[in-house]
């Protein structure tokens, strides 16, 4: 068998994988939704096997689709890498990007590291914000990207799904009983849809409640949860280190699951823009598959 893969076509297959959409694929490439869709059965031809198969609206890798995307993943970063070296990025322009603090800032930097060091003409600004504030200035033209969070299933249509994780009522110590009469809650302050859930799921659980501390950082949050004066929502991510799971809450009060979403504005072609939520697509995607990712 002598099969030689398109560069390009392994570009759309990523794409779709990562987006799970042919649409938001063919955005992301500037192609048209017909393209994106010949150059997948192209593939799926020249290799003889099904790559990608629609569950619940969504396109997902087939078994052997999964080995294609860690190939592609190596291949495709193994080429630009390649043409980064010898042909140095003219690239120039203005990058911005806004992200919430529930979104792990390690992760976006370093892809951040990365798109800086093929593309240095680009002037990259981050701003970390709540979610609603984010989406407010995005809507605005204020960020040219935005990592933001809402509930699943309340995604916009211009949203790619990132992932999805649960919440967790937390305090300093793991009790099993409940709180007092009236729960402190530590939150990120009005505008945070975390601090509106919990409000109305004490509500709703008719708990009293009350705010004892608002704090701009997660990190101060969790300073102060792990001090006990009072009690906040995180993710699992923000576990650990003085902060626990208040079991008792959580039978009582149970929190829905999170998305951790995508969006930016792809009506009009900007090559920072997508060469960067390219880069973090598959970067993103890299650790779900290493399983450190939900």
């Amino acid at each position: 068998m002598n099969l030689r893969l398109s560069i390009d076509a392994l570009r759309v297959f990523r794409a779709v994988a990562q987006t799970g959409s042919m649409s938001q694929a063919a955005s992301l490439l500037h192609l048209s939704q017909s393209a994106v869709s010949w150059k997948i059965k192209r593939l799926e031809q020249q290799l003889d096997c099904q790559l990608l198969a629609r569950s619940g609206g969504l396109f997902g890798t087939t078994d052997q689709g999964a080995v294609l995307l860690r190939h592609a993943f190596n291949i495709l970063d193994a080429h630009d890498d390649a043409v980064a070296h010898f042909s140095p990025s003219a690239m120039q322009g203005r990058l911005r990007i806004g992200v919430t603090e529930q979104i792990s800032l390690t992760d976006v930097c370093a892809v951040l590291s990365q798109f800086s060091h093929h593309h240095r003409k680009v002037d990259v600004q981050l701003a970390v914000e709540q979610s609603q504030v984010l989406r407010e200035r995005f809507a605005d033209g204020v960020l040219d990207v935005i990592l933001h969070q809402d509930f699943a299933g309340k995604a916009a249509p211009g949203d790619t799904l990132l992932w999805t994780e649960t919440l967790h009522w937390c305090a300093a110590t793991a009790e099993q009983t409940l709180p007092g009469e009236t729960v402190k809650l530590i939150t990120y302050g009005p505008h945070c849809f975390y601090r509106r859930l919990a409000e109305e799921k004490l509500g709703q659980a008719g708990m009293a409640w009350s705010v004892g501390l608002e704090c701009p950082s997660v990190a101060g949050m969790l300073t102060a949860v792990a001090a006990g004066l009072g009690m906040a929502v995180v993710n699992a991510r923000n576990l650990g280190q003085g902060v626990h799971r208040h079991a008792a809450l959580e039978r009582l009060a149970p929190l829905p699951r999170v998305a951790s979403l995508l969006r930016a504005n792809v009506n009009l072609p900007d090559p920072a823009r997508d060469g960067f939520c390219q880069l973090l697509l598959a970067a993103l995607q890299n650790k779900r598959h290493d399983g450190s990712r939900r």
